[in-house]
């Protein structure tokens, strides 16, 4: 039986898979094609945001950077502008200020009744209570400014707490309080020596001894010292003073350390005060690797602990500076010349009545030129120079004596800054110019007497 016929032979069967594995192959390809070009077409739709968001980001941080830099300037016009203002009011305030007390100072020197003494020491105690304030206010923008500076010097403990406690003893005993003061550690035998700011820790441990004796009326203010050994080689100075004042509650306690506030407004109308004494001394005892605390309660008084680490050092042999009968005996050595640059007519005044008892040879002209033209003709043995003063300034007048000097080969001679312009800056300026020392206004008489005595003691050895 002959088999039927077929209508596709196998020899065709290859044919018709290749074909067949063709068109997968190729729908495969194009598949992958269509999927390669819509990667790239998010890929490039990516890279396009991210352009997008670059060039945003590099205009945002511009912005950025270009406000930050309007408000850095507008930051350093303010500060700029707070300095010059600080500068200003310090002048302004001091010039009058130094003729107040510096009369008062001279009129204390006269024969008083009994009444008028007590109006005296009111005027005294206003004014030196208003010159703490000026003070307060440059403390504090040294301080915000990182200006504020620590000058160590070697000094005896002991005598330096000694001289800090009779100081305020009368003024506890005036309102009748007991005062107690205990050295302990290694202070109780004495002859302790160490590297700190006398003229800082006065300011710290000024604030806390009269802030304790105003707010005590009755009872006791006891001031206790020690001294210990840390393992860093340095002592630490505890420095504690108690008193059975009025207190303060312990939800206020640390309003009595923020820039113009008391614990309490009523304290303010009473007792007066800026609220800035207790800041300052905290940042000074920080400076000096220490710190204060404060515990008290409302009704049962207060205690104060000051710390500070000083450098154990020896007693040198000669002390630095001159005490007070030192410094006059300076000044009565010999009759001195002593040129006066000082325009405003109460400070020549005040001059005059605060070096009337040494036998000085005062010789006062009222601006820079002046004075230069004095010293010229008649040299000097000193010079005590107003900054501030019409036709020719303080220091302009001292850059032409010292060049003067320079060229004629002369040994330089003192010139004492004395101004009401006192702030770190304005010292400093002097001192780069040419002077030798300053005073600042208000003029108190020790410290003119020290800077003059400091000023001619090379000379007072010198051969007449």
């Amino acid at each position: 039986m002959a088999r039927p016929e077929c209508d596709h032979p196998i020899t065709q069967l290859p044919d018709r898979v290749s074909r067949r594995r063709y068109e997968r192959e190729k729908r495969a390809r194009q598949e992958a094609e269509q999927l390669l070009e819509a990667k790239s077409r998010e890929l490039y739709d990516a890279n396009l945001a991210l352009q997008k968001q670059a060039a945003g980001l590099e205009e945002a941080v511009a912005q950025r950077t270009a406000e930050f830099e309007a408000a850095r300037n507008e930051a350093e016009s303010a500060n700029a502008a707070k300095s010059i203002f600080l500068a200003t009011m310090s002048h302004e305030i001091r010039t009058p200020l130094n003729g107040v007390l510096g009369m008062a100072t001279a009129l204390a020197d006269s024969d008083l009744t009994s009444e008028q003494e007590e109006i005296l020491d009111l005027i005294s105690d206003s004014g030196n209570l208003l010159l703490s304030v000026i003070n307060d206010i440059l403390d504090l923008s040294k301080v915000e400014a990182g200006m504020l500076e620590i000058e160590n010097v070697p000094t005896s403990v002991c005598d330096f707490l000694d001289g800090m406690c009779a100081q305020f003893a009368p003024k506890v005993r005036e309102k009748g309080l007991r005062f107690t003061v205990l050295y302990s550690g290694l202070l109780s035998a004495g002859g302790v020596w160490a590297e700190f700011d006398p003229n800082r820790l006065s300011q710290v441990l000024g604030n806390l001894l009269s802030n304790a004796i105003k707010f005590t009326t009755s009872g006791a203010v006891a001031f206790t010292a020690e001294a210990v050994h840390l393992e860093n080689g340095n002592l630490q100075l505890n420095l504690i003073i108690r008193d059975t004042g009025i207190g303060v509650p312990e939800e206020n306690s640390e309003k009595l350390f923020q820039p113009f506030t008391q614990a309490d407004a009523s304290i303010t109308r009473k007792f007066g005060g800026t609220g800035l004494g207790l800041v300052i001394a905290r940042d000074i005892c920080r400076m000096m690797g220490g710190d204060i605390t404060c515990l008290s309660a409302a009704g049962d008084g207060t205690e104060f602990t000051a710390s500070i680490q000083v450098t154990p050092a020896k007693c040198p042999e000669t002390t630095k500076g001159l005490q007070l009968a030192e410094n006059e005996a300076v000044l009565k050595q010999r009759k001195w010349r002593v040129l006066i640059a000082e325009d405003n007519k109460t400070n020549q005044l005040v001059l005059k009545h605060m070096l009337k008892r040494y036998d000085l040879e005062l010789v006062i002209v009222a601006d820079g030129a002046k004075v230069v033209s004095e010293w010229r003709s008649n040299g000097a043995d000193l010079i005590l120079m107003d900054v501030n003063m019409p036709v020719m300034d303080g220091l302009s007048a001292t850059r032409a004596i010292r060049a003067d000097e320079l060229e004629g080969k002369h040994q330089p001679v003192p010139i004492v800054a004395i101004s009401a312009n006192a702030m770190v800056h304005q010292v400093s300026g002097y001192l780069e110019g040419g002077m030798t020392g300053h005073v600042a206004k208000p003029i108190r008489k020790a410290e003119l007497v020290r800077a003059m005595a400091l000023a001619l003691s090379e000379t007072a050895i010198a051969p007449t």
